[in-house]
């Protein structure tokens, strides 16, 4: 295959296939040539097709150049002049400009994306990731001495904060995404960032260009990475059976597994369903690296009644069994408004929902200890959610009252104790999104 050929219209057809699955799909465009022909290959598609999926854009304008809004503008033109509309996000909070601002800037940016496509009942996001995305990572990885996991690089579906990740290019090299965008005569912008060799990525696409020289080509590397994800995909079904036998996850965002389980299972069946529940309960994007898990495991079983924490959670044995539950941290837990009617995305773990008849906005915030010592005064606690897994759940809140604690199905009541009319009507709604578990 000439590596710098556009991508045909029967390619795309069988690329984009996975699509097809979902009503709607947002996809994510940043100006560069990678997304933006993922954008030109998907809108032609789907006109072809003439049915589902409801295509729209999304553009994550980071602010740390001042072309930037220019770039996502430019993206809004290219969308409109193929019939699809475009929504263009910004990240506000930067914080340092040094080497991780490239890996914050990621997570910001799929923080902002599922949470749009949360508020606008979107169920899939789709990226333009391609070959030598592959490669690099694969490398990045090997240099950080990964397992299983990271040296399957990028996987063709993932999720992040309960929206499903798809990315239908992976086998494609740049070149040929580049080559289509030229042949329909469509601009792209070119990130100088891309050229920044403070960041590891830039740095290792630089050495991937040496390697090939030696064989080690990102077509080799990436046929690799597919190979191992072949044998990752046999374990996580392992693992999962291993979680529906031994483990729960609550609606109320914690998860129980059993500890005799967790102390006689392989020790990578342990590892992977540890990392699944953690990724659930914490809520964070990026998996937990495997050194963390591993020095995690050790600690559980050097001293399984000593509390650990990581990725967010917090980990305690009780009963018999190891309980996973979302960490309170000093900063405390995200707050948002929500006006009636309105639905968003709550720490990347709760899909939280006003309905269209509440008189009023409510600010959800964690129910924290103000909220707990009120339920407790109230006598609405529920008596088999601990207390530490309640103080880290979303509560609806007016001022300093406490309206209501709301779960999976609709709100819970706060007792017979008398309550002013915006709590007789409060009608709020709290999803648990299980990640992967």
């Amino acid at each position: 295959m000439d590596p710098a050929k556009p991508v045909s219209r029967e390619e795309a057809q069988s690329l984009l296939a996975p699509l097809a699955g979902f009503p709607r799909v947002a996809l994510a465009v940043s100006g560069g040539p990678d997304s933006l022909a993922l954008m030109q290959l998907a809108a032609r598609w789907c006109a072809e097709r003439g049915e589902r999926p409801e295509l729209s854009v999304l553009t994550v304008d980071h602010d740390l150049r001042p072309a930037s809004r220019d770039e996502a503008v430019m993206v809004g033109r290219v969308a409109d002049a193929l019939g699809l509309p475009h929504t263009i996000l910004t990240w506000v909070d930067h914080g340092a400009k040094d080497s991780s601002l490239q890996a914050r800037a990621r997570a910001a940016r799929y923080d902002l994306m599922a949470a749009h496509a949360h508020a606008h009942g979107i169920p899939a996001l789709v990226t333009a990731h391609h070959l030598d995305d592959q490669a690099e990572t694969f490398l990045m990885r090997l240099k950080r001495g990964s397992g299983l996991d990271g040296l399957s690089a990028i996987p063709e579906q993932g999720s992040w904060a309960g929206i499903t990740l798809l990315r239908p290019l992976l086998d494609l090299p740049k070149a040929r995404l580049v080559a289509t965008l030229e042949e329909e005569g469509l601009p792209f912008a070119t990130d100088p960032s891309n050229a920044d060799v403070r960041f590891e990525r830039v740095r290792m696409r630089q050495s991937t260009r040496a390697l090939a020289k030696f064989g080690l080509t990102p077509e080799a590397v990436a046929l690799s990475a597919r190979r191992l994800r072949r044998a990752r995909a046999a374990l996580d079904i392992a693992a999962q059976d291993f979680l529906a036998s031994h483990a729960e996850t609550s609606e109320a965002g914690y998860a129980v597994v059993d500890c005799v389980a967790l102390s006689s299972a392989p020790e990578e069946i342990v590892l992977r369903a540890l990392s699944r529940l953690i990724a659930a309960v914490g809520g964070g994007g990026d998996p937990v690296r495997l050194a963390k898990l591993e020095v995690l495991l050790a600690a559980l079983k050097e001293n399984a009644d000593k509390a650990q924490t990581l990725a967010r959670c917090c980990l305690e044995s009780h009963d018999g069994g190891l309980f996973i539950f979302r960490e309170l941290r000093k900063a405390g837990l995200p707050e948002l408004t929500l006006q009636p009617g309105e639905r968003s995305l709550w720490d990347n773990r709760f899909m939280v929902e006003l309905g269209p008849a509440a008189p009023v906005a409510v600010t959800v915030r964690a129910l924290g200890e103000e909220g707990l010592q009120r339920l407790k005064e109230l006598e609405a606690m529920p008596p088999s959610l601990p207390r530490l897994v309640a103080r880290t759940l979303p509560a609806c809140w007016q001022g300093e009252m406490l309206l209501g604690l709301p779960e999976l199905g609709g709100p819970q009541s706060l007792g017979d104790a008398p309550r002013s009319r915006h709590e007789r009507s409060l009608d709020c709604r709290a999803i648990f999104l299980r990640g992967t578990v």
